[in-house]
C-alpha cells in the first residue's frame, strides 16, 4: 500500500491481497510465464547478432559490450549498426509512435504514457521490458521479425514480476500488468490478455484504496488515477468480445472518486465517456450472461430495460479542458462518446431483442453519422473500433460499406495493429453471411411464387410483410407497444451466426476493440 510520497518509494504488496488472489486460482504470474497453453513456444527465437550483444540499463542508457568496441568506432563508410530491435530504437519508437496510439491527446506534456509511465519504467525492470514489448509488437506490423523480440521482452517482464513481486511498488506493478495486457492484444495470440487484466485487478484495488485514503499526492496521485482509468477501459473493452467472467467473484473494486470540478479532463482512452464506461461495463456483463444461455429470462429482460434507460439518459459533462494536441478537439471526443452510447444500445438490443427499441438499422445509422462527423485526421480515431464494428456490420448499402472500410483503413494507418486487420475480416464475413442469407430468401420466395400463378398475389403480400418485419418500421407504428422482434432477426442477434460476436466465437477470436 502506498503510505506517503516518501514511503511509497519502498512500497510493496500486501501479502493478503496478492497471495489470496492467487490462491483462488484466478491468476498466476507463473502460468503466464509458462505461456498458459498458448503455444508461445512455436516462435523460433534466433535474435540477430546486432541485438544479442547489446543491453540497456534501467536509467534508459545503452550499455556497450566491450567486445563490440571495433563496431562502435564511427565510420562514414560503415553501415549503421542500429536495428529496430536495439533498446535505443525501441525507446525512440515508443516515444514517437507507440505513445501516440495509447492516448487521444499527445501533446508534449499531456500523454501519461510518456510523462507518468516511462519515468517509472526507468527504475523498474519489469515495466521497462513491458514498454519494450509494447514498442516491439507495435513496430512488428511493418517489421514482422520484431515480434520475436516482443515475445522475449514480454517473458522477461513477467519473469521480473515473478522474481520481484514482493518488493515492487504497487503502481509500478499495475502499470506493468496493463502494459503487458496491451502488448498481448497487439500480438496475434490474445487469449492471455484476460490473465493480465486479472492480475491488474488485484493491484487496482490496492492502489485505489491508497488514493481514496489520501495517502498519495501530486504526480503519484495522477499516475494512480490514470492507471485506474486505463484498467477500467481495458476491462470493459475486453468484456465486449470475451465470454469469460474474468474472475469477477470475490474481489470488488471500489470506484475511484474524482475531485469535484466544473471543468473535466479528457481521458487518454475514454475521452469524454469516462462516466459512461461503468454503464458499458454493466451492459457487457449482461451480454456475457446472454451468450451463455439459450433464451433470456424475465429478470434478465427487466435488468436490460433498466440499463437501456440509464444509457439513454447519459450525457457527458458540460465543460472539458481542451487538449494541447491540435489533432484532438473536445468536440471530436464528445461525438465519439455519443457513438459509444448508441453502439452500446445497439449491442444491448441485439442481445435482448425482447426490449422495445428503435430498429437496428436506425441505431446503426446514428452511430455511423456520429463517427463521420469526426475527421480522419483526429486522434480520437484510436478509440473508434467498438462503435465502428458494431454499427459497420449493419451497413447494407454499397456506399455505406465503402465508407466503413475507408474508416477502418484510416484507423489502421494511424494504429498499425494486427487487431484492426482482424476486425476488417470479421466485418467482411458478417456482410457475406447476411448477403448470402438475403439471396437464399429471395430464391425461396421466387421458387414459392413459381409453384402456382394463382398464388402469386398471396406470395407478394407475404413478401411485403416479411420486408416490413425485417426493415425499418414506419414512424406511425413506432411505439413501446410494437414487438421489437419486428425489427431484428434471430440470425442478427448475438446468438445468431450472422452477428459479429458469433463470428469471432466461431473462429476462436476475442479481438480487443481498443
Amino acid at each position: 500500500m502506498l503510505l506517503s510520497p516518501v514511503a511509497s518509494q519502498q512500497n510493496s504488496f500486501s501479502d493478503t491481497s496478492l497471495e489470496g488472489y492467487q490462491k483462488n486460482g484466478d491468476f498466476s504470474f507463473e502460468a503466464l510465464l509458462e505461456g498458459d497453453g498458448d503455444d508461445i513456444e512455436e516462435i523460433i527465437r534466433q535474435p540477430d547478432q546486432g541485438t544479442a550483444t547489446r543491453a540497456v540499463n534501467f536509467s534508459g542508457q545503452l550499455v556497450p559490450n566491450p567486445s563490440e568496441s571495433h563496431i562502435m568506432t564511427p565510420s562514414l563508410l560503415r553501415e549503421p549498426i542500429f536495428s529496430l530491435a536495439n533498446p535505443e530504437m525501441l525507446v525512440a519508437h515508443f516515444d514517437r509512435s507507440t505513445c501516440g496510439i495509447l492516448s487521444v491527446k499527445d501533446g508534449i506534456h499531456e500523454n501519461p504514457w510518456r510523462t507518468l509511465v516511462w519515468p517509472l519504467a526507468k527504475s523498474t525492470p519489469a515495466l521497462h521490458h513491458a514498454v519494450f514489448a509494447l514498442a516491439a509488437f507495435h513496430a512488428s506490423k511493418d517489421n514482422p521479425s520484431l515480434r520475436v523480440h516482443g515475445v522475449d521482452h514480454m517473458r522477461q517482464s513477467i519473469k521480473c514480476m515473478v522474481d520481484n513481486i514482493q518488493s515492487m511498488r504497487s503502481d509500478a506493478a499495475l502499470a506493468t500488468s496493463l502494459a503487458l495486457a496491451f502488448a498481448d492484444t497487439w500480438d496475434q495470440h490474445t487469449r492471455s490478455c484476460i490473465q493480465h487484466l486479472r492480475g491488474a485487478k488485484a493491484l487496482v484495488s490496492q492502489v485505489v484504496e491508497s488514493g481514496q485514503q489520501g495517502m498519495i499526492h501530486g504526480t503519484q496521485l495522477d499516475r494512480v488515477r490514470f492507471l485506474y482509468n486505463t484498467w477500467l477501459y481495458m476491462d470493459v473493452i475486453a468484456r465486449l468480445t470475451s465470454q469469460e467472467d474474468q474472475g469477477d467473484q470475490g474481489l470488488d473494486i471500489p470506484a475511484f472518486l474524482f475531485p469535484e470540478s466544473t471543468v473535466h479532463q479528457i481521458d487518454p482512452l475514454m475521452g469524454c465517456a469516462a462516466t459512461l464506461f461503468p454503464l458499458i461495463n454493466q451492459v457487457a456483463r449482461l451480454i456475457q450472461r446472454v451468450r451463455k444461455t439459450q433464451s433470456n429470462s424475465i429478470s434478465l429482460i427487466s435488468e436490460a430495460i433498466e440499463l437501456k434507460q440509464r444509457v439513454e439518459q447519459w450525457e457527458p459533462p458540460d465543460w472539458f479542458e481542451p487538449p494541447e494536441d491540435p489533432t484532438s478537439g473536445v468536440q471530436h471526443s464528445i461525438q465519439t462518446a455519443h457513438a459509444y452510447r448508441w453502439a452500446t444500445l445497439l449491442y444491448l438490443h441485439q442481445a435482448v431483442p425482447e426490449m422495445p427499441s428503435e430498429p437496428t438499422s436506425e441505431l446503426a445509422e446514428r452511430v455511423l453519422i456520429l463517427l463521420a462527423t469526426v475527421p480522419p485526421s483526429s486522434r480520437t480515431l484510436i478509440i473508434q473500433m467498438f462503435p465502428l464494428l458494431v454499427a459497420g456490420c449493419e451497413a447494407e448499402q454499397e456506399e455505406d460499406r465503402k465508407w466503413v472500410l475507408n474508416r477502418w483503413n484510416a484507423i489502421q494507418c494511424r494504429l498499425m495493429l494486427g487487431s484492426i486487420d482482424r476486425c476488417i475480416e470479421v466485418v467482411r464475413e458478417v456482410w457475406a453471411r447476411r448477403d448470402a442469407s438475403e439471396t437464399r430468401k429471395q430464391q425461396e420466395q421466387l421458387r414459392g411464387a413459381g409453384r402456382s400463378s394463382n398464388s402469386l398475389g398471396q406470395v407478394s403480400g407475404k413478401h411485403r410483410a416479411l420486408y416490413t418485419a425485417r426493415g425499418p418500421i414506419p414512424s406511425s407504428r413506432r411505439s413501446s407497444a410494437i414487438s421489437p422482434l419486428e425489427n431484428i432477426e434471430f440470425e442478427r442477434t448475438v446468438r445468431g451466426r450472422s452477428h459479429w460476436v458469433h463470428v469471432m466465437q466461431e473462429w476462436g477470436w476475442e479481438v480487443f476493440l481498443g
